[in-house]
C-alpha cells in the first residue's frame, strides 16, 4: 500500500534508489594501497558489497585504467613507493614514444643501469628503439649505494615497486612487457626473470649472468626452468669475467637440455665487459615477444616461499628440505671429487646439491576442467582459473596429482578475484576461482 498512500500525500516522493557504485573508483583505490595487507583486507571487504555481482566486477577490471595524455620525450620522477613494507625515495627515468596513446596498451621496456650508472642513461641507448617500436621505456635509478648487483631482494622489489608505479600511470600492455639490463642490470635481469617469469614477454641482459653459490640466497640458476620457454637473448662479450662466463654456460646447457625454444647467447669475441648493441635487429626480437596469460603448461621452481608463483600455479607451503642457503655434506667420495674438478666442475657439484633443495610443481591444463599436476617438495599448492579455464557445467574440475585422480570444487567467487586483481590488476588474467591442493 505504501505506493499508493504517497501518491495521495502531496510532495511525497518515492524513497532514492542509491546510486551505483563506482567500480572504477573502488579498484584504483584497492590497487593503489601501499601495503599487500591492506590490499587484501579491502578486497574482501569489495567481494561483500551487495549490489555487485561477479560479471560487474570482471567488466570494470577488463577495461580498468584512466591514463591522460602525456608529453613525448624523456621523463624524470622523485617518487616514494613501498619498498620491502617501508616507503623508499626512488628516481624514475622514462621515455614516452611520439606514437603513444593513452587509450591503447603499449609495450613497455623496463631496463636496469650499470654499476655507478643511472635511468637516464639506459633511455638514451634506447629512445631510437622505442620510436620505431612504440615502446615505453623505464629506467629506475638503484636505491642503494649503486656500487653492484646485491642479491638481497631490495632491487628485486625496487623494480617491481617501480612496475607497478607504471603500470598505473600509463597504459601499459600487460603482455608486452620486457625486461633488459647492463651489468649490474643483466644481473637484475637474469634474478628477476628466473624469480618472477611470469611478469615478462622477454628477457635481454647484458654481461650479466645468473648466479652460482652457496651462501646469500644468491644461488637463481636453480631455478632455470622457469624461463625455458620465454624468449632470452643475453649479449656477451667473450673477453669478460671467467666466472660470468662459466655461470652463462652452465646456463644456456641447461636451457638447451630443457628444450627452450628461443633462448640464444650471442657473444663478442672483440669485446671484453662490453657488447655490440647495434648487432640485434631488435624491432624483430622485441616487437615478436608477447607473454601468453594462461600457458597450458606452466613449470615453477622455487627456493623460498615468498612469490613462488608463476602464472595460475603457486606453491603454498614448500618442505622444510626446501632452503635458499645451505651446507653441503660431502662424504669421503664427493671430497675427492671436489678436490679434482676445476671451478666450473665444482659448480656443477654445487648445482646438484642445490637442485636437491629446490621445490618444483608442473602442472598442465588439458581441457576445461581437467589438470594434471606433478610435485616435488611441495606439500600444499594452489591452481588459479579463470573462466575459459573451468568446466562448461558444474563445478567441480578433476585433476591428477602426482598419479592420483582427484575431484574438486572450483566456485566462482569475487574474494578470489579481488584478491589478486589487487596484487596483479591483470586485465587479461582474471581468475574466479582457486583449487588448493595436497602436493607431495
Amino acid at each position: 500500500m505504501l505506493p499508493v498512500l504517497l501518491a495521495l500525500v502531496p510532495g511525497a516522493q518515492e524513497p532514492a534508489t542509491p546510486a551505483a557504485p563506482d567500480l572504477q573508483a573502488l579498484l584504483e583505490a584497492l590497487v593503489d594501497l601501499p601495503e599487500a595487507g591492506a590490499r587484501d583486507q579491502e578486497a574482501a571487504r569489495l567481494a561483500r558489497l551487495e549490489g555487485v555481482s561477479l560479471d560487474d566486477w570482471l567488466e570494470a577490471m577488463a577495461s580498468f585504467g584512466r591514463f591522460e595524455a602525456a608529453e613525448p620525450g624523456m621523463w624524470r620522477r622523485e617518487v616514494e613507493l613501498p619498498v620491502g613494507g617501508d616507503p623508499r625515495p626512488l628516481r624514475l627515468h622514462g621515455y614516452i614514444p611520439r606514437s603513444y596513446d593513452p587509450a591503447r596498451p603499449a609495450p613497455l621496456l623496463v631496463l636496469g643501469h650499470g654499476t655507478g650508472g643511472t635511468g637516464e642513461s639506459m633511455i638514451l641507448t634506447w629512445r631510437a628503439v622505442a620510436e620505431e617500436l612504440g615502446l615505453l621505456l623505464l629506467a629506475p635509478d638503484d636505491g642503494g649505494e649503486n656500487t653492484g648487483y646485491r642479491f638481497d631482494g631490495s632491487e628485486r622489489q625496487e623494480t617491481l615497486a617501480a612496475l607497478r608505479w607504471m603500470r598505473r600511470h600509463y597504459n601499459v600492455d600487460e603482455n608486452r612487457i620486457h625486461l633488459s639490463g647492463i651489468s649490474r642490470g643483466g644481473h637484475l635481469t637474469w634474478d628477476l626473470g628466473l624469480r618472477r617469469p611470469d611478469r615478462w614477454a622477454s628477457l635481454a641482459p647484458m654481461v650479466g649472468g645468473p648466479a652460482v653459490a652457496l651462501t646469500g640466497g644468491r644461488n637463481n640458476l636453480r631455478l632455470l626452468e622457469n624461463i625455458a620457454r620465454l624468449p632470452l637473448l643475453d649479449l656477451q662479450g667473450e673477453g669478460d669475467d671467467p666466472g660470468l662466463h662459466e655461470n652463462l654456460q652452465l646456463a644456456f646447457e641447461g636451457l638447451e637440455r630443457l628444450g627452450a625454444p628461443s633462448a640464444r647467447l650471442l657473444e663478442f669475441p672483440d669485446f671484453g665487459h662490453s657488447f655490440d648493441f647495434q648487432a640485434v635487429d631488435w624491432k624483430a626480437f622485441l616487437g615478436s615477444a608477447r607473454r601468453d596469460p594462461r600457458p597450458r603448461r606452466v613449470v615453477l621452481r622455487a627456493d623460498r616461499p615468498r612469490g613462488a608463483r608463476s602464472y595460475w600455479v603457486e606453491a603454498a607451503q614448500l618442505d622444510k628440505k626446501v632452503a635458499a642457503e645451505f651446507r653441503p655434506v660431502f662424504g669421503r667420495a664427493e671430497v675427492a671429487r671436489w678436490n679434482e674438478a676445476d671451478n666450473l666442475g665444482r659448480k656443477r657439484m654445487i648445482q646438484d646439491l642445490a637442485e636437491e633443495r629446490t621445490a618444483r610443481i608442473e602442472a598442465e591444463w588439458t581441457g576445461p576442467g581437467s589438470f594434471r599436476v606433478e610435485t616435488r617438495l611441495v606439500p600444499r599448492l594452489r591452481l588459479l582459473l579463470d573462466r575459459s579455464m573451468l568446466p562448461p557445467e558444474g563445478r567441480s574440475v578433476k585433476i591428477v596429482v602426482n598419479g592420483r585422480r582427484r575431484t574438486r570444487k572450483a566456485e566462482e567467487e569475487a574474494s578470489v578475484l579481488l584478491a589478486d586483481f589487487a596484487d596483479r590488476f591483470d586485465r587479461s588474467f582474471l581468475p574466479v576461482a582457486e583449487v588448493r591442493l595436497k602436493g607431495d
